[in-house]
């Protein structure tokens, strides 16, 4: 596979937002995407971006991140009153299985078959989450590069970094230098935290110049945006949330 290779994260439910930007990279099957977690919660349409991951596995490349976790920790329980539940729930959990609940429906004939179905494809959601990689190294043109959801603990190699670290860690990570010679791609935190002043653009670390972070803010943020980093040459492509019509967004930090 010899085209360009794509990086975006948190598309937290924006289906329309992932379509739109294929389109606008005219990515094609010999291109290859790498998404940095976080598919769902906050926007309509989660369970049709896994199911799209699912329909391109050739070249198209899912990280777990720390909503992907909520939701397995949740789904191995099931219950809104247990600390995952209510840890989930705070961040959208609610809106997402019942996405699910909708998605499932549309191919049951009965209560009984949906109920069938439901409880095959929450076992088959575990699963998945658990066999999602939390960080892939690259080398792209001869820049060695780590995508990862959140980032890592500074003070431990690659090799020992825990799963709940690389999706949920944020200061510690990009305050501090990380991996020598290599580069991290990362998204999680909203780039306004780390440009100021509103600021969604792609992020190059301006101090250890060892990290990227590409997370537009297309969650939470009515001003937030889809950035799309091309890893061949490290230009950015941006689809501004404003433009996109048609989804109604929920607020959560």
């Amino acid at each position: 596979m010899t085209g360009k290779i794509y990086a975006l994260s948190d598309l937290h439910g924006h289906y329309d937002a992932l379509l739109a930007m294929l389109k606008k990279v005219n990515f094609s099957d010999s291109d290859r995407l790498y998404i940095l977690g976080d598919c769902n919660d906050r926007g309509e349409k989660a369970m049709e971006i896994y199911h799209f991951i699912q329909q391109h596995q050739d070249n198209i490349f899912l990280l777990k991140g720390n909503h992907e976790l909520m939701m397995r920790d949740f789904l191995i329980k099931e219950d809104w009153e247990c600390p995952q539940g209510r840890i989930w729930q705070c961040n959208g959990g609610d809106k997402t299985m019942k996405q699910m609940d909708h998605f499932l429906k549309k191919e049951c004939e009965s209560s009984k078959d949906f109920q069938c179905r439901r409880k095959e494809f929450r076992h088959w959601l575990i699963d998945y989450v658990n066999s999602l990689p939390s960080y892939i190294e690259l080398n792209v043109g001869g820049q060695a590069l780590v995508l990862i959801h959140a980032g890592i603990d500074p003070e431990k190699p690659l090799s020992e970094q825990d799963e709940e670290i690389c999706a949920w860690i944020r200061e510690w990570f990009y305050m501090s230098p990380a991996l020598k010679g290599k580069t991290i791609v990362f998204g999680h935190t909203p780039l306004c935290h780390l440009n100021g002043g509103g600021n969604f653009n792609v992020w190059f670390d301006p101090y250890y110049e060892d990290k990227i972070g590409i997370d537009g803010g297309l969650g939470p943020f009515d001003n937030g945006q889809l950035n799309c980093l091309c890893l061949n040459d490290m230009s950015v492509t941006v689809i501004k949330k404003q433009d996109l019509a048609g989804e109604k967004e929920e607020h959560s930090v």
